[in-house]
């Protein structure tokens, strides 16, 4: 019994994060501050959904009503990065972010992200979300961000455009990742979960019933069963303190005055982005 419990055990560890990652790769809205209905969310998370996976990166909506004391971009950075979000292994993404607390609309790049969506086009997409914004029409905004950015992405690489801090240059047209129109023939992210749902479920049936057949005919046998009764007595017993000392050192902070609003990180590339206040 305990073999095939330690048979088991890697394999239902195994479904659980192929539970997990499923479940977390078709979440790409977070709709925090409630801004959204339930029928523009789902129809949010799988437009981003489609493009991400068209566009080889991950496309991730965000809205808070508490920024947590962040700046726009802060919140962005730290909450793209606390996640997880990239594409297979690598950081690439774009998020967009509805921070209510600052009533700032924030549009977030990160490596292959912001090979695409340079400094001009994030310009191009601010001006685009941003008038329905003073109208309060998020999900309208969200929309035209995500139609936006399929166009852009399908467009290429900005041919044009000069590097940034993020050390990226623009006049490389290599690598380009046209967006492909979505076919209606494909799956829905609504049927590809209800199989990973089916999936597991069925697995974890297997696993539960062998587990209930190795139960059957359990040894009864303990350590009393090779001890006679009274055999053992204890005779004395006594307790001895020993000494301890305590010694306390300070450890001095490292001196880290690195600054500036992106970074180099992941697969070379680095951090872009660009806000407007509404």
């Amino acid at each position: 019994m305990v073999k095939k419990v330690f048979f088991l055990l890697p394999f239902m560890l195994l479904l659980f994060n192929l539970g997990t990652n499923a479940l977390a790769a078709y979440e790409k809205i977070f709709d925090q501050a409630q801004l959204f209905t339930e029928a523009e969310r789902t129809e949010l998370n799988d437009r981003a959904m489609t493009l991400s996976e068209q566009a080889e990166m991950d496309i991730v909506i965000v809205t808070t009503d508490d920024s947590e004391g962040k700046s726009s971009s802060e919140y962005a950075r730290d909450f793209y990065e606390e996640h997880g979000f990239g594409y297979e292994g690598t950081l690439d993404g774009i998020l967009y972010l509805l921070n209510m607390d600052e009533r700032e609309v924030y549009i977030f790049t990160r490596d292959k992200g912001t090979k695409y969506i340079d400094a001009n086009r994030v310009e191009e997409l601010l001006d685009e979300v941003y008038p329905p914004l003073g109208e309060e029409q998020y999900g309208k905004s969200a929309d035209i961000f995500l139609k936006e950015l399929e166009r852009m992405i399908g467009e290429g690489v900005p041919i044009d455009s000069h590097p940034d801090d993020s050390g990226y240059s623009y006049g490389d047209t290599e690598n380009v990742y046209p967006v492909e129109q979505h076919e209606t023939g494909d799956l829905s992210w609504y049927e590809k979960l209800g199989i990973y749902l089916l999936i597991s479920f069925a697995i974890g049936g297997i696993t539960i019933g062998t587990m209930a057949m190795g139960n059957r005919g359990r040894s009864t046998v303990n350590a009393r069963t090779y001890l006679q009764d009274n055999s053992f007595t204890l005779t004395r017993k006594h307790d001895q303190h020993y000494n301890t000392i305590v010694t306390q050192q300070k450890i001095p902070k490292a001196n880290n005055n690195s600054g500036g609003s992106s970074f180099t990180g992941g697969s070379g590339g680095g951090i872009g982005g660009g806000g407007r206040k509404f």
